[in-house]
Formats: structure tokens, sequence, C-alpha cells
């Protein structure tokens, strides 16, 4: 009898011991999964995932309301809610041949939200008239926006239709007044400066807020000429009220509804510029949100109503990436050490 109540407590402890490791055991398979199921997401995405832009995006622009780079920039920015999801503004900085609106847009974060509509003057004409503090490795170029074609104009009532007559009329005894953008420093003031120091024509520089007040300008009958880009002065031009005299695009340039208009070079005038305006970011802005700012731009150049607007105004947009946008801003340094000392 004692051995078989010694065999049952024998038997009823391994059993107690058997129970006690399998909870244990239980514990510990708990305790190890805990950490996989902590590696887990809780909810949400992380900042890489996170979408963007999440608000307003602002592009400062250094020139004045209603000249040629406002209006296809506003254009531009209009297609924003459709491609992004954010709104897009644009405001005009403007004064001191692009540098205050080029200061502003330096001093904004570098977050990819403020971009800057710029040109190559800033860079390769600008800095030899005006103090700069900027460099060209302050900025990113992100997409071209328009080649620049400038042309000098006359009012059809003058009777002023070719480069000779305009030569003419100056050695008549007349000081020629011509409407310009800016002063020394910007490129509009410079080339036509330039070109009357290449002719030796006696003129009077008479600067406006922007391309579009100096076009209209000329038509007032305040100044004899003007400069502008196809946006300013196409309609004119095609209701019989300004005449085109040349351009500076050294192949000439065809305008749509006014046809081809010569260079100066044909005309034996060994004057030329070939300008450009596109978007840019801080040079510290990162890589991918460059390429979602670069894309959107491009999206909206493949729009068919944009493709008509920029025909409507006698142009076309540039598609130029960074490498080609700053081969032109070098290209066009060189050339306008030709030019500068005729306006210094």
């Amino acid at each position: 009898m004692k051995k078989l109540m010694s065999l049952a407590l024998a038997l009823l402890m391994v059993l107690s011991l058997a129970a006690c490791g399998g909870s244990g055991g239980a514990k510990d398979s708990d305790s190890g999964s805990q950490p996989a199921q902590s590696s887990q997401p809780s909810g949400g995405s992380s900042s890489s995932d996170a979408k963007w832009p999440e608000k307003e995006i602002k592009i400062i622009q250094p020139w004045s309301l209603g000249g040629g780079p406002d209006v296809i920039t506003r254009q531009i920015a209009s297609y924003s809610d459709k491609f992004l999801g954010v709104p897009m503004i644009v405001e005009n900085h403007t004064g001191g041949s692009g540098t205050i609106g080029m200061n502003d847009f330096l001093e904004a974060a570098d977050d990819g939200y403020t971009l800057f509509c710029c040109n190559g003057p800033l860079f390769s004409l600008t800095p030899s008239f005006i103090s700069v503090d900027y460099t060209i490795e302050d900025i990113t170029p992100l997409v071209g926006i328009r080649i620049t074609e400038f042309v000098i104009l006359t009012q059809a009532s003058s009777g002023i239709t070719d480069i000779q007559g305009l030569i003419d009329y100056a050695n008549s005894g007349h000081t020629v007044k011509y409407a310009t953008t800016g002063g020394p420093g910007n490129d509009s003031f410079t080339m036509i400066s330039a070109l009357f120091a290449t002719l030796g024509i006696a003129s009077e520089a008479v600067p406006y807020d922007g391309g579009q007040e100096a076009i209209n300008a000329l038509v007032g009958g305040h100044v004899d000429v003007a400069i502008g880009s196809p946006p300013t002065y196409r309609d004119y031009v095609i209701n019989g009220e300004l005449n085109c005299l040349g351009t500076f695009i050294p192949e000439g340039l065809d305008v749509e509804g006014i046809g081809h208009i010569p260079s100066f070079k044909d005309q034996g005038i060994d004057i030329e510029f070939t300008g450009m305006d596109y978007f840019a970011v801080r040079s510290t802005v990162d890589a991918e949100k460059q390429e979602i700012l670069r894309d959107f731009v491009l999206k909206v150049y493949a729009e068919p109503d944009f493709q008509k607007f920029m025909a409507d105004m006698g142009m076309a947009a540039w598609e130029a990436d960074s490498s080609e946008i700053l081969g032109m801003v070098a290209s066009q340094t060189e050339a306008m050490a030709k030019y500068i000392p005729l306006v210094q």
C-alpha cells in the first residue's frame, strides 16, 4: 500500500512539473513574437511615402505683370491643381533688373515650395552692372520656359519699315527715343543700346518697368522705337499698328500671323542675341522634389490647350533640361563680353 501511495505521489509530481514547463514555454513564445509584431507599421505612412507637394507652391516672377514671362508663367501655374493637386501662385517681385526677385527667392526656404522664373542675363550680364551676392551655383535650373526672341519695332505711321529707314531718320537730325525694360544690367536695354552704338545712331533710352509697358509706349507715340518679344507686340503688328525692323536671333524669326522677321546679321549688322527664361529652384532642394516639379511643367507643355496658347502668342515652349540651360548661360556669358563695353 505504501509503495502504491509513493508511486501515485511521484506520478503527480511529474505531471505538475510538465504542466509548469508547458506554461513557461507558452510565455516564452508570446514574448518572442512581440518584437516581430512591433516591427510592422502601426498605421499611416513614413515621411518618404508622404505625398508631395502638400501645400501651395509659389513662383517668384522678377518681371512685371503682363510681360511675356509673366503671362506664360501664370498659364503654367493654372495647371497646378490638375497635375499636382495643390494651387500655384505667381508673385511679381520686380526691380533691380531682376535682382530683387532673385534675392527674395534665395531667402525662401529650400523645401521646393518656391520656384523662380529665371533668365540667362541674371548671370551673364547683370553682375557687370549691379553688385550681386549670388552665383549660378545657388540655383538648379529645372526646365526651360521659352527662348527670348527680341525684335526692334517702330510705329507703322512713322514710315520706318527697316533698319536703313531708321538710320536715315537719325541722320536727318533726330535723336531716336527708344523704349526698353529697366536699365543697364537688363538684356533688352543692353541689346537695343548696343545696336544703336553699333549703328552710330544718336539715341535716348526711356526705361519702363516691363516689356508690355515699353510696347504700349511705342503704340501711344511716346517713343520712336521699342524692343519686345512676340507676346507683347504680335497683335499690334498683325493689326498694322507696328512694324518689325529685325531680330537679334541670328537665323531670323518666324512668328505665326506675321511671317519671317529678318535678323540683323542678315542685314549686315554684326550683332546677335538669344535669350531664355527658365524655372529654377535653390540648389539644395532634393532631387526627388526637383523631378516632380520638372515633370509637372513637361505635362503642361504636352497639353493641347497650352500648345495653342503658346502658338497664339507666336511662341513655343522650350523643354530644355538643366545641363542645356547651364550650357546656354555659359555661351551667353561669353557672347555678352562683346556688347557690355558698348553700353558701360
